[in-house]
């Protein structure tokens, strides 16, 4: 068990090094390495025994999940920034006709 408290540790430690360096980066691109990152760690759990098919296959399926829902977030929030901006500018156009 101390060895598994020490790797996770040392999982922490990269996992803050990463978060780190993705600063600036799209989120969608943070969205799909934080997958690859989680699924490589249950993989690595699995293999080693420490965590069984079934909490393994519910992991990766509550992650997977959370995947799918955080994409659809990032798109609809892109397609709001988009229209929000778009109105912004009809709106201008509408009080400079306005005023002129």
């Amino acid at each position: 068990m101390a060895t598994l408290t020490r790797r996770a540790k040392s999982k922490s430690a990269r996992g803050l090094a990463l978060s780190s360096s993705l600063k600036g980066r799209e989120p969608e691109a943070i969205n799909t390495e934080a997958l690859r990152g989680i699924i490589s760690y249950l993989s690595y759990l699995y293999s080693e025994g420490e965590i069984s098919d079934k909490a393994y296959k519910a992991l990766v399926s509550q992650v997977l999940s959370t995947f799918v829902e955080n994409s659809i977030r990032f798109k609809i929030e892109r397609i709001l920034d988009k229209l929000d901006q778009e109105l912004e500018k009809a709106e201008e156009v509408l009080l400079d006709d306005i005023l002129v």
